[in-house]
Formats: C-alpha cells, structure tokens, sequence
C-alpha cells in the first residue's frame, strides 16, 4: 500500500507546480476525506432515525456498520473495497431520505483489487445525492462505474435541483478538485455538465 500512495505522491510533487498552490490542494485535499469520512448532515438525519424508532435494531447496526468502515484508518483499499464502500452509502441515505428516491447502478469490475485512495470516488456520489433531485421514480440518480486493469471510469446522472444555481459549484466539489490534483495530477479527468434536465458528472481516473 505504501509503494502505492508514494506513486500517486510523486504524480504531484514532481511536477513544476507553485509551491502555494500546493500547499492549498493539501489542505482542501484533506477537507474532502474528512467530508467523505464523516458526512455530518448524513449522521445527523441517521441519528434522529435512530432516536425516532428506538426499536428498529436492524438500521441502528446498519448504521454501526457504516461508521465503523468509515473510521478505519487504511488510505488505500481495493477497488471492490471502495465501491462496496459507496453502495453503503447510497443505501444509507436511501433509508434516512425524506422522499422516496430511485437510484440505477452499473458496475463493471474487472480489476477488483485495484489499490486506491479511500473516498476518492464518493464525493461525486454525495453531491448528486445531496444536490440533485430524485424523488420520483421517473427521475432516477445512475451510477456507473467501470474498473479495468489501469483506469476506474465513474459516471453519476441525476435529474436536476432547480433551487441551486449550479451543482458543480460548492465548497465540497472545491475541495473535491483538489484531492483529485493532490492524488492524481493530470491522470485524471473530471467533466461535469448539465442542460434542463440533467446533471453529469463524469470521472476517469488514471494509475
């Protein structure tokens, strides 16, 4: 694990890149596994699940679970690891939403033991979860993701939020931006776009 985070160290720090604009995708980079580490508004509405149904002991260790995974401190997991890691999530939220939300996943998995960063796909998750809108059966999120033997391709629909101006703009997608430079360099490309209907966030990362 270690030979692979000095891998995706030196994508960076060998690069001719300003030593201040280093310095600020290191602290944003950490913002950003923090935000995916322990997504506070998730625990919150969790957590009043759990005081509301004090009996329902099934959500409670679902919810245990999750934290408990969360909270491991590996920075390096496989691939199958790292997905297993998002469908939690995404069933988590599905079960504390205030609607009824309908969400597609597409998974192909060639390369199950893969090593990546640890949250390094979640946040584009988050932010369709969090931001877009999903509350009809006909408005589905999609979720596809692809790992091969070099390169994971993650690619997220949802139909979107017309009370936010843009969904790509935010403080946590900021510092999403920059764990991506910190961790990757130029083997990445991240290309997010919306029209009327539809966000897509679309996500290729290089090892």
């Amino acid at each position: 694990m270690k030979i692979g985070m000095d891998r995706l160290w030196n994508r960076l720090w060998s690069s001719k890149v300003p030593e201040n604009l280093q310095e600020q995708w290191t602290d944003k980079a950490a913002l950003s596994y923090i935000n995916s580490q322990m997504d506070v508004e998730l625990m919150r509405l969790c957590l009043d699940k759990v005081k509301g149904d004090s009996k329902d002991d099934t959500f409670l260790q679902t919810f245990l679970d999750f934290q408990h995974i969360a909270l491991q401190p590996t920075k390096i997991v496989s691939a199958s690891l790292e997905i297993d890691f998002m469908e939690r999530y995404v069933s988590l939220f599905s079960q504390v939403s205030a609607v009824d939300i309908s969400i597609g996943w597409t998974k192909k998995v060639e390369n199950p033991h893969l090593s990546v960063p640890r949250f390094i796909l979640l946040p584009l998750v988050q932010n369709a979860l969090w931001q877009g809108y999903h509350e009809a059966e006909r408005y589905p999120m999609k979720i596809k993701i692809s790992v091969f033997e070099k390169i994971i391709s993650l690619d997220i629909t949802n139909h979107v939020n017309h009370h936010i101006v843009d969904q790509k703009i935010s403080d946590a997608m900021d510092h999403y931006h920059a764990r991506l430079q910190y961790e990757f360099g130029d083997q990445h490309t991240l290309i997010m776009n919306s029209n009327a209907h539809t966000f897509r966030s679309n996500l290729t990362l290089r090892f």
